[in-house]
């Protein structure tokens, strides 16, 4: 396996223990509460987090995998309805994504050199590789991470 990604799997094998832990560290009645008013409540957060290499991530791993050149759309939150994350149940949307991420990061194992050089066209990048796309997951798990936890023990000054 590429030496590079090496890290970064393992880097993401670690966010659903992070957001569990902070998640069971945080006051519940934080969770479903606009601490920043107009954005994400905690809950949406983790449950963004938690939802995301189903929606997103693993599609795009088994499309390098089956296509020469692969074509992304950019992934948002915005592309859910506005109550898609805050109605998801919390506790098992973040028992649920030990399994999803993990299913993730089995499915890059698979990814051979040929596999791991492939170019994506990505409206958002002026190259798109597997390797980048896992990095970028892994800053928009941390980002996200950051954010509940500054909603949960700060106070609520990251927008």
């Amino acid at each position: 396996m590429n030496q590079k990604i090496e890290p970064i799997l393992h880097a993401l094998s670690e966010t659903p223990r992070l957001l569990a832990e902070l998640i069971s560290e945080i006051d519940p009645a934080l969770y479903k509460k606009e601490i920043i008013k107009g954005k994400w409540s905690i809950h949406e957060h983790a449950t963004h987090i938690g939802v995301g290499d189903m929606y997103g991530f693993q599609k795009r791993l088994q499309d390098f995998k089956e296509h020469e050149k692969p074509i992304f759309e950019p992934l948002s939150g915005d592309n859910f309805d506005s109550t898609f994350f805050i109605e998801l149940d919390l506790q098992k949307t973040i028992t649920d994504f030990f399994d999803m991420r993990n299913k993730t990061i089995e499915l890059a194992k698979e990814f051979n050199a040929d596999d791991w050089n492939k170019l994506a066209m990505h409206p958002e990048y002026k190259t798109y590789t597997p390797y980048i796309m896992l990095r970028h997951l892994l800053m928009h798990d941390h980002n996200h991470l950051y954010k509940i936890e500054d909603m949960g023990f700060g106070i609520g000054h990251v927008k």
